[in-house]
């Protein structure tokens, strides 16, 4: 089946992961134009400079996806989700952006790498060291990728959650995530002066048209089995997280909490703005590749992920 192809890490995993990439980024000139609208102005006039070149829009993408991709594939393995090495974290990664049709070179690409970057640090998170490094790293990653994708605001509470889970308290690591959190946020303010002459970031009007009900059947199979996927595999990660060791479930806890933050904004995303905010992709590609990779019969959530790959090619390209 094709999620056995990426259970290992073999060269055919390897090569054939940016291949479908490509074949994702591929749509972009087939489909109509969209115009696409994001929450600062210098974001739409920068980003939407880029997608009304098909070309360019299609190159930068099909590299951002796959270095997301790759970088998400790194941090599950570097931290021991499971004891091969794998890359089917990248590869439900990619799934998912198909399947929201969000492929476009775009500010949330690019929150997506910072908060990758943030999941690297906070899971490397240990009780009885000192991490402030690691805090800062975390912190000031998620305030980026803030700035990029600001309905992601509610993973501010991040750093001070995943010590809570980790750490006794320790004054001088909960100011060090102040400082993180700080830093990019003036920044932008400072550099937006600069660029403008004013401190205020000018925001656009993102509230678009209320999203289509009306699903093609290829529709319904496509977010059917993707929720079918979805809640089989975080009961089952539930199942193997109570009998894994130590380290495991605290990997597992601050995975399932970034989870959980993420797609609260994504429903604030959706339901104020009529649009998908998918940092949820970033946990849930940890979540299904672990309990796939942990569970003998794991033939029901494979025959799953390979109908939802197909339901979301298929729709992407129709």
């Amino acid at each position: 089946m094709l999620v056995n192809l990426y259970k290992a890490k073999t060269p055919v995993s390897v090569f054939s992961l940016p291949l479908i990439i490509g074949l994702v980024c591929l749509a972009l000139f087939f489909r109509e134009p969209v115009t696409h609208v994001y929450f600062f102005k210098w974001q739409t006039d920068f980003f939407l400079g880029i997608q009304e070149n098909t070309w360019l829009n299609f190159i930068l993408a099909g590299a951002l996806i796959s270095l997301n991709a790759h970088q998400l594939n790194n941090v599950f393995n570097r931290n021991n989700f499971y004891s091969k090495d794998t890359f089917l974290p990248g590869f439900i990664y990619v799934t998912g952006l198909a399947t929201f049709e969000s492929i476009d070179f775009s500010p949330l690409l690019i929150a997506h790498l910072c908060m990758i970057g943030a999941m690297a640090a906070l899971l490397q998170l240990k009780r009885q060291e000192p991490d402030k490094n690691l805090i800062f790293i975390g912190s000031f990653s998620i305030s980026v990728s803030i700035i990029f994708s600001p309905l992601l605001i509610v993973l501010v509470l991040l750093p001070w959650l995943a010590l809570m889970i980790t750490k006794p308290f320790n004054w001088r690591e909960w100011m060090v995530a102040i400082l993180g959190l700080s830093l990019p946020i003036f920044y932008h303010y400072i550099f937006n002066y600069l660029s403008t002459g004013t401190i205020q970031p000018q925001r656009m009007d993102i509230i678009l048209d209320s999203p289509d009900v009306t699903w093609t059947i290829t529709q319904s199979i496509l977010y059917i089995t993707a929720s079918a996927t979805i809640l089989l595999s975080i009961a089952r990660f539930i199942g193997v997280m109570r009998s894994q060791l130590v380290n495991f479930k605290k990997i597992s806890q601050l995975t399932l909490l970034i989870l959980f933050l993420s797609v609260l904004s994504f429903v604030i995303g959706w339901i104020f703005y009529s649009q998908f905010y998918l940092a949820f992709l970033l946990p849930l590609g940890y979540v299904i590749s672990a309990q796939i990779l942990y569970n003998e019969k794991s033939m029901l959530s494979n025959i799953l992920v390979m109908i939802w790959f197909i339901a979301a090619m298929i729709n992407l390209y129709l």
